[in-house]
């Protein structure tokens, strides 16, 4: 049989081991109860075995902060959740409610559509003038030599086409005028865009003015130029 001084001594041990368990269950106990009531987490149970712990009844979008905020707690070693803890769609932002769907991203814009190619010859200069020009026509105020504001716009694109033009190329600028005009103010009309272009880029040796008389220019339609490509 054993001595009695060794049964004393064991049965002090577990006594002190049981008290300083107890101790431990109890401060954690204190600690996680407080740590949830920080992070306003309600509803649940938590109990403890020695540092290790249990949670149970915590609502589904609470148990996974619940759990986040015991295991911070220093001296616990495990923790463990019972019951449904399936977490409602989307993150869980730090009060436990779901936190908005990110926002979508909005589509790329298109990619700007390619420029035109530069035109190299005589037949794509002419096809590239008639589309400027019917997109915005070179015209003037009426019974003068002034360009109208879209007549400007248009003799600046013009200007930016004809910049760095093939020397075997040129250009005649005829002017046109309404009913009743002279054949002078058609030239001047040629002529001030002929200034203007070369102002703006366009070759001096390559551009040149001529007039013509328009018999049916209505509505204003009279008084414009024309510009047309011409092989040297």
């Amino acid at each position: 049989m054993l001595p009695t001084a060794l049964l004393v001594t064991a049965a002090l041990t577990a006594i002190s081991v049981w008290s300083t368990s107890g101790g431990i269950e109890a401060d954690l106990m204190a600690r996680a109860k407080n740590a949830l009531a920080d992070v306003g987490v309600t509803g649940g149970q938590v109990s403890f075995s020695g540092r290790d712990a249990s949670l149970s009844g915590f609502p589904p979008d609470k148990a996974a902060q619940a759990m986040d905020a015991i295991q911070r707690l220093d001296g616990v070693r495990t923790v463990e959740i019972s019951g449904d803890t399936t977490p409602p769609a989307g993150p869980v932002t730090t009060s436990g409610e779901p936190s908005s769907p990110p926002p979508q991203t909005a589509p790329s814009s298109p990619p700007p559509s390619p420029t035109p190619a530069r035109p190299t010859d005589k037949a794509g200069f002419q096809a590239e003038i008639d589309r400027l020009l019917a997109a915005t026509p070179i015209t003037f105020e009426p019974d003068g030599i002034e360009l109208t504001p879209d007549g400007e716009r248009g003799a600046t694109e013009i200007a930016k086409l004809l910049t760095g033009a093939p020397e075997n190329l040129r250009f005649r600028i005829t002017g046109q005028v309404a009913t009743g005009s002279d054949k002078k103010l058609a030239l001047n009309r040629a002529k001030a865009v002929e200034r203007f272009l070369e102002r703006n880029g366009a070759p001096r040796a390559q551009v040149f003015s001529t007039e013509r008389k328009n018999s049916d220019g209505t509505g204003g339609e009279g008084r414009r130029v024309d510009i047309t490509v011409e092989q040297r």
